[in-house]
């Protein structure tokens, strides 16, 4: 390979047993535990916004959207954070690799110079329904892998996708692949750095008159 050649961040597999099961895993050679997570989270973003893209006009691109506000809605919720099971009826995310393996999707977090990007081979045939398949997939892993700060993360930046999908872009926006994940990860920023300087005001001790 040439020198000109991006290099790979990190790798994640969407094993499918069947239409219905499948095993997910992913592997990188980060050995920081929180720069493994946010990478991870990075590629879960990239990942979202481009099988909505390929979607195109097929009627699974609303119902994903649908689908992953209702996820989110379900594990960030009044009561605290929670690991819900996020599958539909007869789907199951596998505990360990199948035996026989039907179809693989595998989805690569690629360093371009300054910026990232993610490499889809995704399933031949009935794209309709493995590539809202694969993001579901990946999602449930996610929701009960990561740390619950990194889930909380990932929540926020999804809540920034969405955001960016309804009032600026469109799924169908090619500008959109890059631009909706950085909107998310620059949200969940901000009301990171929000909460911290709040929490900090309230922390602050009252100044004592010199009286």
């Amino acid at each position: 390979m040439s020198e000109e050649n991006p290099s790979e961040v990190s790798i994640a597999w969407v094993c499918f047993a069947n239409r219905f099961q499948a095993f997910v895993d992913y592997q990188t050679s980060e050995e920081d535990v929180i720069g493994r997570e946010r990478d991870v989270i990075q590629l879960f973003s990239l990942t979202f916004v481009k099988v909505l893209f390929l979607l195109g006009e097929n009627k699974q691109a609303p119902m994903l959207l649908q689908y992953v506000q209702a996820a989110m809605g379900d594990t960030v919720t009044p009561k605290g954070l929670f690991r819900p099971t996020i599958m539909g009826q007869g789907q199951m995310l596998l505990d360990i690799l199948p035996e026989k393996i039907e179809t693989t999707a595998v989805i690569k977090l690629i360093q371009e110079e300054e910026t990232r990007t993610v490499e889809l081979v995704m399933p031949l045939g009935e794209e309709g329904h493995f590539y809202p398949a694969t993001a579901i997939f990946f999602l449930q892993y996610l929701i009960r892998t990561l740390s619950d700060s990194s889930l909380f993360f990932l929540m926020l930046v999804l809540g920034g996708v969405m955001e960016y999908l309804e009032k600026i872009g469109k799924t169908n926006d090619l500008k959109a692949l890059s631009a909706a994940p950085v909107y998310g990860f620059s949200t969940a920023m901000r009301y990171i750095e929000g909460e911290r300087k709040r929490y900090e005001t309230i922390s602050e001790p009252p100044e004592i008159s010199s009286n």
